[in-house]
């Protein structure tokens, strides 16, 4: 187990010799993920395993788990993300070699027979992240009732009405 994680491995290597790897990571380390996020505080818990399959192919399988707060595209408040992203990968040369693989296996590219781990934990949270982040329908349904305008018979034409008819399914998801 290390709580430091290396800034480059062999995963041949660490696949030979059956190593995990194992810690935390900060969020505002992940410049790329930081981007998208509304607040890079905590961090990130990772397990990799690094081993050999029947096929004697050197694989890395484990988890990365964060909570990540992101902007709600329905109400632009922030909105908290649990992501606990299984890391199931190929290690792989060329490009070629991703067509070999097991349906089950994602192909990580090695660049001078090296990988960055930082980028690979990062990479796992950027992919759990929805295109759309939003809150759950029961949060984003009490907000907008709150934040729709009060329409009355007394105070506003049918028009209005309309228009509030209108927007309220785009409102309530």
């Amino acid at each position: 187990m290390s709580s430091r994680l290396p800034d480059f491995v062999d995963p041949w290597r660490l696949a030979n010799l059956g190593k995990q790897l194992s810690g935390a990571v900060g969020l505002g380390e992940l410049s790329r993920l930081a981007e998208a996020l509304v607040s890079v505080e905590g961090e990130s818990l990772f397990t990799l395993e690094f081993y050999r399959d029947e096929k004697k192919r050197a694989r890395i399988k484990g988890n990365v788990e964060a909570e990540l707060v992101l902007e709600c595209q329905r109400c632009l408040e922030p909105v908290t993300l649990p992501v606990d992203a299984e890391v199931n990968l190929a290690v792989i040369e060329v490009a070629a070699e991703a067509e070999l693989l097991p349906d089950e296996c994602d192909p990580v590219m090695v660049e001078e027979g090296r990988i960055q781990l930082l980028d690979l934990i990062e990479d796992e949270l950027l992919l759990a992240i929805p295109q759309v982040p939003m809150h759950p329908q029961a949060h984003a349904r009490w907000r907008w009732r709150r934040c729709l305008p009060m329409v009355t018979s007394k105070m506003c034409s049918r028009k209005v009405r309309q228009m509030r008819l209108t927007l309220l399914p785009f409102w309530l998801g």
